[in-house]
């Protein structure tokens, strides 16, 4: 069994993918991995910003600076972008709905290179006022969540909508940390409210449909339906923000219970949406490059290095350095498994084989956050505080 993720094999990659213009997603070019998307290259950046990288943190900042020149008119930021040989632009908003985390994650980014001083916030006051005035837009009714449509955010192919969880950390946690580099006290203000209305809603009365108590947050809430489902992705980076501080030992304390006392990773999505239930239907017929979401797989089910380096983060931050060490060596039992492995997307949730695209940021990604997770003993990164 391997005992060590292949940190240097990580940051090698992070900065073959860092070009002139930004972090590319993938060293493949399948399915439009080639490009850089919003998402994807931030979370490489903070990465290359984490581990102490110039070369890959120099690469956040000329993401920023092209998300910045290719900004929409109305505030938004691309999800992705391709630079061509003769300099022309092909930008994408979204495509079966738009992107709102590249906006979020924008906000994010912008504020930890201006903490890190590798940007000057008067170089992006004027874009990230327009994105914030955007996403207020797009709140509409002053109660503080953004209702985001199906395929509105990294889990592009999962049938979630409405007020999703992940979309509203975001937003407060990128404002919190703009708020600090900007001196702006509104922008804390409504990342505080957002960080209430978090704290109230997606914690609904009552047990859990699919068994027992109500401990982690609901995905998503919509007027017609409540989605159960655990998203990993929203509850790590809610723990690690402290964007709703009363709930974060609880999530830290349920997915213990969950995954690392029991000895598992936790999966993008769970509980698995399998075939004859009630979402598989939404679910079969809701993709882009081909149906991708077989039970334990993809966004349904399958484990997410870079999500479990983000989960890692959140337990160092709070001093709990030993359920970080535990989520490294669980990861690196999966990896043993997988004696060719090329930094696919996630591992299969059940036989813990590498699938998805190969040669992938996000996996590198969350390798190096697993990590810096484990030799820390307070988690106090410029862009967590």
């Amino acid at each position: 069994m391997k005992d060590e993720l292949p940190l240097n094999d990580a940051v090698a990659l992070l900065r073959a993918l860092a070009t002139p213009y930004g972090i590319r997603a993938s060293r493949s070019s399948v399915a439009n991995y080639a490009a850089i998307f919003a998402r994807d290259a931030i979370m490489a950046g903070l990465a290359g910003m984490a581990s102490g990288d110039d070369l890959v943190a120099a690469g956040l900042c000329r993401t920023l600076e092209q998300l910045r020149r290719l900004q929409g008119a109305q505030g938004q930021i691309a999800s992705n972008f391709r630079i061509e040989a003769d300099g022309s632009s092909h930008v994408s908003f979204g495509t079966l709905a738009p992107r709102f985390d590249s906006a979020t994650w924008f906000l994010v980014g912008v504020a930890a290179a201006c903490q890190h001083g590798l940007a000057q916030f008067a170089d992006y006051r004027e874009s990230v006022t327009r994105v914030i005035a955007l996403l207020d837009g797009i709140e509409y009714n002053g109660r503080h969540l953004l209702y985001v449509p199906a395929g509105g955010n990294w889990a592009d192919e999962y049938p979630f909508d409405g007020y999703i969880l992940y979309d509203q950390v975001l937003r407060a946690w990128g404002l919190r940390q703009l708020a600090s580099v900007a001196g702006e006290g509104a922008w804390a203000d409504k990342a505080n409210a957002i960080g209430g209305a978090i704290g109230a809603r997606f914690w609904p009365e009552g047990d859990w449909q699919y068994g027992g108590p109500r401990l982690l947050p609901v995905a998503a809430i919509s007027p017609v339906r409540t989605d159960e489902h655990i998203d990993i992705a929203a509850c790590a980076l809610l723990a690690l923000s402290d964007i709703a501080p009363s709930r974060t030992a609880s999530i830290l304390d349920a997915l213990h219970d969950r995954h690392l006392k029991p000895d598992t990773l936790p999966p993008a999505f769970s509980p698995v949406i399998a075939e004859g239930d009630n979402d598989w239907a939404p679910l079969a017929r809701y993709h882009l490059h081909g149906f991708r979401n077989h039970p334990h797989e993809y966004h349904n089910g399958g484990i997410w290095p870079v999500w479990v380096g983000w989960l890692a983060l959140a337990y160092a931050r709070h001093g709990r350095t030993a359920d970080a060490t535990r989520l490294y060596d669980l990861t690196t039992r999966h990896l043993a498994r997988c004696p060719n492995f090329d930094f696919e997307e996630y591992f299969h949730g059940e036989t813990g084989a590498a699938l998805g695209t190969t040669g992938m940021a996000y996996t590198a990604t969350g390798f190096v956050f697993l990590d810096l997770a484990r030799r820390v003993t307070a988690m106090e990164l410029p862009w967590t505080r």
